[in-house]
Order: C-alpha cells, then sequence, then structure tokens
C-alpha cells in the first residue's frame, strides 16, 4: 500500500497548517467562524429567548435601554482530522496516488510538530479511523467504490464539533459530494482537489481505454483537439462549481495537480490559498 514519502514528512515539519485560521492567543489555540465564549469579542445583537444571561451587556442596557448580548468568537479546538478518499479513482494514475497519500501524510506530520491533535480518516463504506503514526508506517489502499457523498455521510459522526477537517479527493463523483455533511458552525472545512497529470490535461492525441466492468470488452478511443477541448471546459465548469459551493458554505477550496512536486505546491499554493504558513 502507498504511504507518505520520508521526503515529504520532512518538508511538512517547516510549515504549519492554518487552513484560513490564524494562530491567536495562547500557543496551540485558534479561533473559528462560529459564534462562541470565547474571550475575543465579536459583535453585540438584540437578546432573544434562550440567550446566556451571562452574556449581557448590562453596559449598553444602561446607557441605551436596549437588552443587548456580547457576541464572541468560538474557540476552535486544536485538532485536525484529514479525509482522505479512499475510493479507486483516486488511484488512476500512478502520480495521483501518490500525491493522494503524501499530501495527507504533510497536513498530518505539520499539524502533529504544530501541537495539534490530528487523526486520518479513511472514507469508505466503513469510514476508518488511523492515528498519523499507522498511516505514515502502513499507508492506505484505494478499493471503495461508494460514491463520495455517502463515505462522507458515513464518517460524520465521527468529526469532532468545533475541529478542523481537510477533505482530500478528485471530487470527481458523478453522484456530487453533499458538502454540507462537512458544513458546520463550530467547526472548519477545507477541500483539496487532487487531480493526475492527465486528468489535469490531457495532451490531443492521446488514447484513453475504456473498459465494460461486467467484462463486456474494451474500447479504445484516440482523443483529438474537439474531444480535449470540450473536456477541459467541463473540468473547470466541474471545479468553479466545486468553489462556488465551499466558499458558499465557509470552506476554503484548492485543486492540486498531482504533477507539480509537492515542495512547489506548498510553497506557493498552499501557502496562496491559507491551508498552511512557514512554521
Amino acid at each position: 500500500m502507498p504511504r507518505p514519502s520520508d521526503d515529504i514528512l520532512a518538508l511538512a515539519e517547516r510549515f504549519v497548517p492554518v487552513l484560513g485560521f490564524k494562530p491567536s492567543g495562547r500557543s496551540g489555540d485558534r479561533l473559528g467562524p462560529g459564534i462562541g465564549a470565547s474571550l475575543e469579542f465579536e459583535d453585540r445583537r438584540s437578546y432573544s429567548p434562550g440567550d446566556d444571561v451571562r452574556h449581557v451587556d448590562w453596559s449598553a442596557l444602561a446607557r441605551t435601554g436596549d437588552l443587548m448580548v456580547r457576541v464572541h468568537r468560538e474557540e476552535v479546538q486544536p485538532r485536525l482530522d484529514v479525509l482522505l478518499d479512499a475510493s479507486l479513482s483516486m488511484a488512476s494514475e500512478p502520480e495521483k496516488e501518490a500525491a493522494a497519500v503524501d499530501v495527507a501524510g504533510f497536513f498530518l506530520r505539520a499539524g502533529s510538530c504544530a501541537g495539534f491533535e490530528v487523526r486520518l480518516l479513511r472514507l469508505g463504506a466503513r469510514p476508518r479511523v488511523m492515528s498519523a503514526l499507522d498511516f505514515e508506517r502502513t499507508g492506505v489502499e484505494f478499493d471503495e467504490s461508494i460514491p463520495l457523498g455517502e463515505a462522507i455521510a458515513a464518517a460524520r459522526h465521527l468529526l469532532v464539533p468545533g475541529g478542523l477537517w481537510l477533505c482530500i479527493s478528485d471530487f470527481l463523483s458523478e453522484h456530487g459530494t453533499n458538502l454540507k455533511n462537512l458544513a458546520s458552525r463550530r467547526g472548519s472545512a477545507s477541500l483539496l482537489q487532487i487531480l493526475g497529470p492527465w486528468e489535469s490535461d490531457p495532451p490531443v492525441g492521446s488514447s484513453l481505454r475504456l473498459e465494460d466492468i461486467e467484462g463486456r470488452g474494451k474500447r479504445d478511443l484516440l482523443l483529438d483537439a474537439g474531444v480535449v477541448s470540450a473536456y477541459r471546459k467541463r473540468l473547470e465548469r466541474l471545479s468553479d462549481d466545486l468553489s462556488d459551493e465551499a466558499r458558499r458554505l465557509g470552506m476554503r477550496y484548492l485543486r492540486l495537480n498531482a504533477g507539480t512536486p509537492l515542495e512547489e505546491s506548498a510553497r506557493t499554493d498552499l501557502i496562496a490559498a491559507g491551508f498552511v504558513e512557514p512554521a
């Protein structure tokens, strides 16, 4: 089974996962987008039945006569769960398979070095929780056929509210991903789409073999300029739709080409998109 490379694990120690959040307060603390009871003041709003009276702003009541409550930023636990899509499609190209395990290992090692509590959740029909150490030692096998949306739903109960969740997949499931299963006011989800070099940009004149899953035969296709152009446009629409949906749900999104060295991506794309920062 593929496992993270030693070079990538060493590289990870030079970065800190951010995933849209900046360190704040004591070492290891993170502040999330939800409403909670941390000490960082966020805003005021009108009192509603059921609100905690300890949050009533008595000084505002005295000044204005309006009953208001103080709203604070929610403290996010220093926990990172890496959700790795273990479907067969993630191993469709050797570079893509290697990139998937390297990226997962990169974030697990970087998070561990930064003081996060980290876990890997192998997404499949029966989601499996792995420690970072076990994942580094054994890797994972990409052999699942369940749609990604169903795999995420099956793992939803394993996510601890208030953590950071990074989902690594190609997000090419024809059944959709149902990102609402990852959306939460008490945590933060980020999406990393990994595509193989051929998937990202198939060259004109390349061949594609279609194989009937019931063993009824194979068919080789030659990709001409028109087919490749249509494919590229469809892929861009898919990525744009995924990015828009992630943004609507308050998630971060980034697409990586498995043909680009991870060290290069870490120093450019991952930093620019707010996924990591130098340690």
